[in-house]
């Protein structure tokens, strides 16, 4: 699932597709499990984002105990609580008018926020 945010005039596109050992996630989904292998969406969560990143340590893509799919350096859950960020862009003015500026996003380079 991929899902954006604007925070501090940065647009941030986040995914938790593909993830892998030593990617930075932020824990932002909150719901709960279902059974052994489903999981249900509550909310979107961005207080901690982007100030504290968590790294995978290790993947366990296993129907027969979801809340322990993925584990961090913070903890576990089920893959569908962790995303990272896949793009970042900025607001920038591309033309001023009589009627003021025109903005554009402009991709800016991907770093990891300790």
């Amino acid at each position: 699932m991929k899902i954006e945010k604007v925070i501090d005039k940065i647009r941030y596109t986040l995914s938790n597709d593909d993830l892998k050992v030593g990617d930075h996630v932020y824990s932002i989904g909150h719901g709960r499990c279902i059974g052994n292998n489903d999981w249900i969406l509550h909310e979107l969560d961005y207080m901690d984002f982007p100030k504290y990143p968590h790294i995978i340590e290790n993947l366990n893509y296993s129907p027969k105990y979801k809340p322990y799919e993925v584990s961090t350096n913070h903890g576990y859950s089920p893959k569908e609580v962790y995303f990272k960020i896949i793009k970042m862009e900025k607001h920038v003015i591309v033309k001023e008018t009589m009627f003021g500026p025109n903005y554009e996003w402009v991709e800016i380079p991907l770093k990891t926020i300790e």
